[in-house]
């Protein structure tokens, strides 16, 4: 191979593995606040519907490029329509400073908001970020999609109802019948 060749080969080879390393964060989300570099995505994605998962935030302080690993004055919320919940943010390990992970399991398709509040070190934070869309789980299941959970769910609330009006037919049957027979062995001692 020529000269060219080999580092045509190479240019491309290190392409490919710088976008196999970045293809994790393209789908996190940057802010700035104050001088600091913020990344919040999810953990793991594609983020599916009934599959845990956790909101990651990075934090980088831009000026000194240390990662930021006290986040006690931070707050960090998840919202999907009307509903708002706080997470408690755990860091991620010894070996990623700065990166942080707030653990739920996404029970709605559609875009989740990452709300920050509070304070990092002494700046103010006060940002809404939309994260990537949570999917049916039902689309990379193989061979054939589950049931779905909410559905089935349903399904056995029903079928506990019906069993517990099944029960109390049961027993109104039941003292219906012992009446029934009490007034005819009443009837037929009166008879005699």
């Amino acid at each position: 191979m020529s000269h060219r060749t080999l580092s045509i080969a190479f240019v491309v080879l290190a392409l490919v593995v710088l976008s196999i390393a970045v293809w994790p964060a393209l789908a996190h989300e940057e802010i700035t606040v104050g001088p600091y570099a913020l990344e919040v995505g999810w953990l793991d994605e594609p983020s599916l519907v009934g599959i845990k998962n956790a909101v990651f935030l990075s934090i980088v302080n831009e000026e000194t490029g240390e990662p930021v690993e006290g986040i006690s004055a931070l707050k960090v919320a998840i919202s999907a329509g009307d509903r708002k919940r706080e997470l408690l943010m755990r860091p991620l390990g010894e070996d990623t400073p700065g990166q942080f992970a707030g653990d739920f399991i996404p029970t709605r398709r559609g875009v989740y908001e990452v709300k920050l509040t509070g304070k990092i070190e002494d700046t103010d934070v006060d940002v809404t970020q939309e994260i990537e869309e949570v999917e049916d789980a039902a689309s990379i299941q193989f061979p054939e999609p589950l049931p779905d959970a909410l559905a089935a769910n349903r399904a056995v609330e029903e079928a506990k109802a019906a069993a517990s009006n099944a029960q109390t037919l049961a027993i109104v049957g039941i003292v219906v019948g012992a009446i029934g027979v009490l007034l005819g062995a009443f009837g037929l001692l009166r008879r005699k």
